[in-house]
């Protein structure tokens, strides 16, 4: 309760509200800062990137006892800013020195120093660094920054963002990258409490010092109904984000982010590289796929489960990136635009190609850290915020990767839906050669190819006479002459990987197959590519498709005209693709519900998907697909616990707000309601008026109640200003509902006065056009023209 009154105010000139915190004021704040640079050292710290991070908490707290002793000493900010990267040295090297297992102090340090240079020198060379210790020291340096500068913008001069953003990024930044097994979405929830409560303990003494400044007096212990307000209103904000379901994100958030997160991303790399050795938080199997495809040598695969699928439709493999430039080492994925896509919106636009399935497929990943989202060929929209990868102009969106915006968990489960080819052999064989500029670049090979590799390929398809007949002669001869065996040694160093597997030990795995077909295929002019992902894995009983880890498997894809990119098998150990010879009804693009059952193995996907992608042939990138979402609001014991929680802390709180209104004398109590009635008509007093003038302002607008209102204000005055014996006379009876009831009909009335100022003139006009004679309407005076 805040009113302007000259007793009880003091006629010192107020101080700044940093410096009058007093001692219990200071300790809240350290308390506050506390917790949330501690739950940053924590995070870290339970997450066991490394060994010896278990003194980042200490760290945090010593970073944050010097900001403190720095802000409220004379230092000024460049000299406090040296003595505290002194004291920061010093309390690190401490600390981090006594990570090595030495009895000698002076050779504690020397090892210190010993090792961070080593590494340093490595990091500059371009090298990979092994010692893990410079990561903690590292991180150790963060927090203590951290720690320092919220200290420091705490007590010396007030900046919320400086406050809190440097221990808020190192929590949550760790918490993303984070998949192990440790909650620590506590400590993130413990850090984001801490935040909203500095932030009100902030406000509050700014607005009590603009209080005291301009003489108004306010109930002494406000403060703590603010603190308690505000704990409440920080408790509701975090369970609210985490029980209320996430909402997907526009097209516009995620290309931002696309365009934000590429730099991250791209230093990825070189993180990796400076820290090798920490430890991953994954488990030891992760996808093997990357923009680069090396020929390697004996691979090891085993049958731990990698994902279950289950497919509305024909669909082989589980595509995850496409290759597009040959080298003698291998393939590269060079697509280097990125765009971001919002769920079930199309990926890319969508060709107007023949001979396609619709196919709906729903996966369970179990890799975790993984952020390659596989699919059936040609996914035109995927379930997840994603990230799409290739090259994209006017003439063609070539997807060649999609990429989720966050790390899969221990289980992902999302939903893609494709459009897989499903061509007959005769319509392949006339396809033709007329290829679009944008496919010529798929004919790419190195200037020093062996020129073996083209007289062979020339010998295996001699006697065909279209680029179908050409490739399938490739893929049998592959199958017939190349053995399969996955404990090759890989190519000797500068040995070109097809020349290698063609001519040298003629035996290999599925990625050689791939590329010596590829290669081929492309020295005889025919556009093709290398595709890495997995197969379609083992058929279970529930309908579903297991796949394994030694389903990993590269593939063949070559283009025809027409029909765009169409699968081929080159490895022997794989089943061979099966087409019709001709086809045995005309299959469009997508296909209608009347067609799609004619097509053999054509997808049954729900009627609201097939309508929708057989309705619309001009999906362009980014356009939202309407499909039906379940709710993904959370339920069960858990929540429910929450919302009951939160509504016994609600209740508290109403139950301890009604006991110290009952401490309250009726002319209080009577005053305190009138001003209430006041905010809930939209009304905001001036903090400078009186009782009486509140009062009568009040009672202009409702003059139902003036009378009640002049009585509430003249008894508090003379309660709160006259003593115990004033004899001012009390509000009637039932004066509250009566203010409620006229207070409301005011304010409806106030809300409706122009949409019925404008009726009114309406009819105003209307009855004196009628008196004047004229035509209502511009129709009637056409319709009564001669």
């Amino acid at each position: 309760m805040v009113g302007e009154s000259p007793v009880g105010v003091s006629r010192a000139s107020p101080v700044a509200p940093i410096a009058s915190r007093g001692a219990i004021g200071t300790l809240w704040m350290l308390f506050l800062l506390l917790l949330m640079n501690g739950s940053a050292a924590w995070t870290v710290t339970l997450a066991g990137w490394a060994d010896g991070l278990e003194i980042l908490p200490l760290v945090a707290l010593g970073g944050l006892f010097i900001g403190w002793i720095l802000a409220v000493r004379r230092f000024s900010g460049p000299v406090a800013l040296v003595l505290n990267l002194g004291y920061g040295t010093v309390w690190v090297g401490y600390l981090s020195a006594r990570l090595i297992p030495d009895p000698d102090w002076s050779l504690k340090l020397q090892w210190l120093g010993y090792r961070l240079t080593v590494w340093a020198i490595e990091a500059m060379r371009g090298g990979r660094g092994s010692d893990p210790l410079p990561f903690v020291v590292l991180m150790a340096a963060l927090i203590w920054l951290a720690a320092s500068a919220s200290a420091w913008y705490s007590f010396r001069t007030i900046r919320s963002w400086r406050a809190l953003l440097p221990a808020g990024l190192i929590a949550f930044i760790n918490a993303y990258y984070y998949l192990g097994p440790r909650p620590l979405t506590l400590f993130l929830i413990a850090y984001l409490l801490g935040a909203l409560l500095w932030l009100v303990t902030v406000h509050y003494e700014e607005q009590s010092y603009r209080w005291r400044l301009e003489r108004i007096w306010f109930v002494p212990d406000l403060g703590v109904d603010i603190l308690r307000a505000g704990l409440m209103v920080a408790t509701l904000t975090v369970a609210l984000a985490w029980l209320l379901p996430a909402a997907g994100p526009s097209e516009t958030v995620s290309r931002a982010w696309s365009e934000v997160s590429r730099p991250l991303r791209r230093s990825q790399e070189t993180f990796n590289r400076l820290f090798s050795s920490l430890r991953s938080q994954r488990p030891a199997y992760i996808s093997p796929l990357s923009r680069t495809l090396s020929f390697g040598g004996p691979r090891r695969l085993s049958d731990t489960p990698v994902m279950d699928v289950r497919a509305q439709g024909p669909a082989r493999y589980w595509r995850g990136v496409v290759y597009d430039v040959y080298t003698s080492n291998g393939w590269l994925s060079s697509g280097e635009d990125e765009q971001g896509r919002a769920p079930m919106t199309a990926l890319t636009a969508r060709p107007l190609w023949e001979g396609r399935a619709v196919v709906t497929q729903t996966f369970d990943v179990y890799l975790p850290g993984n952020t390659l989202i596989f699919a059936a060929q040609h996914p035109v929209a995927a379930s997840l915020p994603s990230i799409v990868q290739g090259r994209f102009t006017a003439q063609a969106h070539d997807l060649m990767m999609i990429r989720s915006t966050r790390p899969f968990g221990a289980q992902q489960t999302y939903e893609v839906i494709s459009l897989v080819p499903v061509p007959d052999i005769e319509s392949l064989r006339q396809a033709g050669t007329v290829y679009p500029e944008w496919v010529q670049r798929y004919l790419q090979l190195p200037s020093n190819l062996d020129p073996r590799i083209r007289r062979l390929a020339e010998r295996i398809t001699a006697g065909y006479d279209n680029p179908y007949d050409k490739v399938v002669a490739l893929e049998a001869w592959l199958r017939r002459n190349i053995r399969y065996n996955e404990n090759i040694p890989a190519p000797p160093p500068g040995r070109d990987g097809v020349v290698y597997v063609l001519f040298d030990i003629r035996q290999g795995y599925c990625d050689y197959y791939a590329s010596a077909m590829a290669v081929m295929a492309r020295a005889l002019g025919i556009p093709a590519r290398v595709v890495s992902g997995y197969a379609q894995g083992e058929w279970m009983p529930d309908g579903r498709y297991r796949v394994r880890q030694r389903d990993a498997h590269t593939w063949v894809e070559v283009y025809f005209p027409g029909f765009g990119w169409v699968e081929f098998e080159p490895t022997a150990a794989q089943p061979p693709i099966l087409r019709p010879q001709r086809p045995l009804s005309p299959t469009p693009t997508p296909p209608t519900p009347d067609q799609a059952g004619s097509t053999p193995g054509a997808p049954r996907p729900t009627p609201t998907r097939r309508s929708l992608l057989a309705e619309d042939f001009d999906i362009q990138p980014g356009e939202p697909l309407a499909l039906p979402r379940a709710s993904r609001f959370p339920t069960g014991p858990i929540t429910v616990g929450l919302i009951g929680v939160l509504g016994l802390l609600g209740l508290a709180f109403w139950i301890r707000d009604r006991r110290r209104l009952r401490r309250l004398s009726p002319a209080a109590w009577d005053y305190l309601w009138m001003n209430r009635a006041a905010r809930l008509f939209g009304i905001r007093f001036p903090s400078s008026w009186t009782p009486l003038e509140r009062a009568d302002y009040l009672g202009g607008l409702i003059p139902e109640v003036a009378e009640a209102l002049e009585r509430v204000a003249e008894r508090y005055s003379a309660a709160r200003f006259g003593g115990r014996r004033s004899r001012a006379l009390p509000p009637p009876q039932g004066w509250l509902l009566r203010l409620l009831v006229q207070g409301f009909q005011w304010r409806l009335r106030q809300a409706l006065a122009p949409y019925l100022g404008g009726i009114r003139r309406w009819a105003q006009g209307a009855r004196l056009g009628f008196s004047l004679g004229f035509p209502r309407s511009g129709r009637d005076h056409r319709r009564e023209a001669p």
